[in-house]
């Protein structure tokens, strides 16, 4: 039921940040906007 959908939506998004979302750590603000740009 909701908790299903729920526990779906929530998988679909980690999997999502963790393939898609560069990892930022130890890397400063002008490095990152040139990794988007």
């Amino acid at each position: 039921g909701t908790f299903f959908m729920f526990s779906a939506a929530s998988l679909v998004t980690i999997l999502f940040v963790a393939r898609l979302v560069p990892e930022t750590k130890g890397k400063t603000l002008e490095e990152i906007q040139d990794a988007w740009n």
